[in-house]
């Protein structure tokens, strides 16, 4: 995506995207123009969400009971105990 600021313009690239849960809209701030609207924004709803970040989601496999997350989970005396053998 290469979403601009809505404020400043086309020549400045967004940071953020920032939306309302109950309302239709959303807007793309840079990090000059999100710094100076944040108190205003959040205080009526919005939220921010920064752009260029990427979440970290379990995979289908995890919910199997296969896979990284599952292990980790486990408890550390199983871990060491099944690592001591």
């Amino acid at each position: 995506m290469n979403e601009t600021c809505d404020r400043c313009g086309p020549a400045v690239g967004a940071a953020y995207r920032v939306d309302r849960v109950n309302r239709a809209g959303e807007l793309y701030l840079c990090g000059h123009c999100a710094s100076w609207q944040w108190r205003a924004l959040s205080a009526q709803g919005w939220t921010f969400w920064p752009l260029g970040v990427h979440a970290v989601a379990p995979q289908a496999s995890a919910a199997l009971g296969d896979g990284p997350v599952q292990e980790a989970a486990q408890p550390l005396a199983q871990n060491v105990i099944a690592g001591a053998r």
